[in-house]
């Protein structure tokens, strides 16, 4: 369903407004502005109510910078898009001394030069790499910077490959045929919560807790097939 067809379910099953409606998601005013409201709202609280669900990761590449350490994600690519990240999160990434689920090729070599690197805690990171004269070659090691930058080491001689996952940023719907970007089978979760929020509108019109999601069965069939079993030292940034 797109967004204009969702405010109409909520509309229709919420028993308040009759006939289709609303027509359109844009210019609403009084009880249909309110419906339009609570379907992005619930949109936005179910995106914000884990941040593992498995439709908002996503994969992203792009090539290092001669003698060039640190990359915001926007020197990235999704990797579906082949365009420029533009709603990222969080990097994801391990913690473990073996494989942290970012890795590094010399193209000029290609994928069967791939391997891992290694995650460092930025504070190490930090007294141990940073200070001083930088040595350059391919990097073995990165850590996250407190703005969030992938902060390399060695700092790279030449062009290098570098592919991970990130987490996708909230998707706000806008216009009538805005798709939600969690699978098709769970677009009624989005209706549910909203018109959880209809009925709770007088006491708390602005959020459902955790636990009263919960309260749908539609949310927790969400839950079980969307949120990955994560191992032990799996982190998101």
């Amino acid at each position: 369903m797109n967004y204009l067809a969702l405010c109409q379910r909520v509309a229709s099953e919420s028993g308040t407004v009759s006939g289709v409606k609303p027509t359109t998601v844009v210019g609403q005013v009084d009880r249909l502005a309110k419906i339009v409201r609570w379907v992005d709202d619930a949109w936005r609280q179910i995106q914000n109510a884990h941040s593992t669900w498995l439709w908002m990761q996503a994969e992203f590449y792009g090539p290092t910078v001669a003698s060039q350490q640190r990359y915001a994600y926007s020197a990235f690519n999704d990797l579906a898009t082949a365009s420029t990240i533009t709603r990222f999160a969080d990097w994801i990434y391990s913690s473990n001394d073996v494989d942290s689920g970012i890795t590094i090729y010399d193209p000029s070599i290609g994928v069967a030069d791939e391997g891992a690197l290694i995650f460092r805690d930025w504070e190490w990171f930090y007294r141990t790499q940073l200070r001083g004269t930088q040595s350059e070659g391919k990097p073995s090691m990165f850590a996250i910077a407190p703005d969030s930058k992938i902060v390399l080491s060695w700092t790279p001689d030449k062009v290098y490959t570098i592919r991970g996952r990130y987490r996708k940023d909230t998707q706000v719907l806008a216009a009538d045929a805005d798709i939600p970007e969690l699978p098709t089978r769970f677009h009624d979760v989005i209706v549910d919560i909203a018109l959880m929020l209809l009925g709770t509108h007088d006491e708390a019109p602005t959020q459902i807790p955790l636990w009263r999601m919960r309260q749908s069965e539609k949310f927790s069939n969400l839950e079980r097939d969307q949120l990955p079993r994560m191992s032990l030292g799996d982190t998101l940034a």
